[in-house]
């Protein structure tokens, strides 16, 4: 039997490569009539997540570091950043997107204040990840806003329960700079779930304490070469000073106010339980029944899984429920170097 012939196979590829193109071509088609069915429903669907605040809450010594932030993000970036998101992830909701690109832009400034900032969010970690696809963009917005290349550590899934003490400094510094929301809660997971060490509350109140000399714990390179940071630093670093002091004051009790709704109130709590009760912290940081009765339903995630009260666990994804998990651990990055890979 004669083998075919050249004209033979030629053809044969080109129906094959044909009917490739076409079978692509439906399903490019089907996706896209998907994502504008989902995009449609969007202005219907972000009703369950609750408005967008500010970066920063009002009067936060981090407002110049947001102000700095901001100005090194182009609108051509962020635009092409928010296009790509929806693409790849069509059932998410411009609402969703927009508070996971926020708490990502928070993450940012904490890496400005913090000398190691782990990713506890996975569905914060998935903008991150999209936003490095524009290579020579991310490099210029890390230039331009800390002057040096904020780099990206992959996903491990155990920061939760690793880095137990990084996420008491995220939790503490997250709330002086932003402020608490149960979304941003649902989001990072509970907050005040472990205290911060005793021993770095004394070495953070001692006279000897600077940034720039011992200490491992605030970002001495950006102290030294972004005044916006230093200002965020010397305030959030003054703040937990004195509110160190007042604990150290009062007379150990059982019961003190703990309000997620006043961030005063809230880190006032948080330090005097780390210093007077860390081995009860836990249990101490819930909120108030009041207050948990008033917020039960401002949120799809509601206010008492986002906080971790009545026994649930405060990273476990399960005890919420909406349009985004709770899920946490991802990555972990500081200001020049980031964790190793």
């Amino acid at each position: 039997m004669n083998s075919p012939s050249w004209i033979t196979i030629l053809l044969v590829i080109v129906i094959l490569s044909f009917i490739i193109a076409f079978c692509n071509f439906i399903w490019n088609s089907l996706r896209k009539i998907r994502g504008r069915q989902l995009h449609g429903s969007r202005k219907h669907s972000s009703r369950v997540t609750p408005e967008l605040p500010p970066i920063v809450k009002a009067g936060s010594p981090a407002s110049e570091l947001a102000s700095r932030l901001e100005a090194a993000l182009p609108a051509t970036y962020q635009d092409m950043l928010k296009q790509r998101v929806l693409s790849e992830h069509p059932d998410m909701t411009e609402q969703e997107y927009a508070w996971r690109w926020q708490e990502l832009k928070r993450f940012f400034v904490l890496c400005a204040v913090l000398d190691r900032v782990p990713m506890f969010s996975r569905d914060v970690d998935e903008i991150w990840h999209e936003m490095l696809m524009y290579t020579y963009e991310y490099q210029q917005f890390s230039e331009r806003y800390l002057g040096r290349m904020l780099h990206h550590a992959p996903n491990t899934g155990n920061e939760q329960t690793l880095l137990p003490t990084e996420r008491a400094w995220f939790d503490t510094i997250y709330v002086e700079l932003f402020g608490w929301h149960e979304y941003s809660a649902k989001l990072w997971g509970s907050f005040f779930r472990v205290p911060l060490p005793r021993e770095e509350l004394e070495a953070i109140t001692s006279s000897h304490f600077n940034v720039n000399h011992g200490q491992k714990r605030f970002n001495a390179w950006t102290y030294e070469k972004l005044p916006a940071a230093r200002t965020a630093m010397d305030a959030v670093i003054r703040n937990l000073q004195e509110r160190v002091q007042s604990a150290q004051a009062e007379a150990p009790r059982q019961e003190k106010r703990v309000s997620f709704q006043n961030s005063d109130v809230l880190l006032a709590a948080a330090v005097y339980f780390a210093w007077n009760s860390p081995d009860q912290f836990r249990e101490h940081m819930i909120p108030d029944e009041q207050e948990l009765q008033k917020h039960h339903s401002s949120s799809s995630c509601t206010y008492s899984s986002a906080c971790g009260s009545g026994g649930s666990d405060p990273g476990d994804s399960s005890s919420c429920s909406g349009d985004s998990s709770c899920s946490s651990g991802s990555s972990c990055s500081s200001c020049g170097s980031g964790c190793s890979s």
